[in-house]
């Protein structure tokens, strides 16, 4: 019996060194489980902070997506503005265009149309100068023609006196009873 308890007791001391060294494993497993734990709690933690991170920059980029959208329709409706605006202005240059051609052919128009009058003008200018000349010496001719009337005039009215007083000496002699009434009346 006594070796039996010896070697219960050597079982015993077995069983607890053993149960020594399951206590030291177990402590260094639960130890390093909760090291793990620990570190895996520190990955969750951190990962979970990066998690919210990304969540937070999800959501900036979300809005900023938006306002990018928003922007963008936007730029679109500005373009199209200036879309419409660019092809009225094309039509009014394409136009002014035309008008200013038009312009261009009227001045020309109008240029040969005022040579065409300085040319008229100038002929004008040198038939009236020609009439104005042409007037002088008619003018010259008609006085001249005047006093050669007025010479012709007097010269019948000396002719025409000389002759009255033969045309009444006559008629007096043909009619010498009418003179005497008359000169009575």
């Amino acid at each position: 019996m006594l070796e039996e308890l010896q070697r219960l007791h050597v079982h015993i001391g077995a069983l607890k060194t053993r149960l020594a060294q399951f206590e030291s494993e177990n402590l260094e497993l639960r130890q390093e489980r909760d090291s793990s734990v620990e570190k895996h709690e520190a990955q969750i933690a951190q990962k979970n902070n990066v998690i919210e991170q990304k969540q937070q920059e999800n959501t900036v980029l979300t809005e900023q997506l938006t306002d990018s959208r928003a922007q963008f329709q936007q730029l679109n409706q500005d373009a199209t503005a200036l879309a419409d605006r660019y092809s009225r202005l094309e039509k009014s240059c394409t136009d002014l265009k035309n008008r200013f051609q038009e312009i261009l052919a009227e001045r020309n128009d109008l240029r040969a149309l005022k040579e065409k009058l300085l040319n008229e003008q100038q002929l004008a200018k040198q038939e009236i100068q020609r009439l104005n000349q042409e007037n002088e010496r008619l003018a010259q001719k008609n006085e001249h023609a005047k006093a050669k009337v007025e010479a012709i005039i007097q010269r019948l009215a000396i002719l025409g006196t000389a002759q009255d007083q033969h045309a009444q000496e006559i008629q007096q002699l043909a009619h010498p009873s009418e003179m005497t009434e008359e000169a009575s009346s």
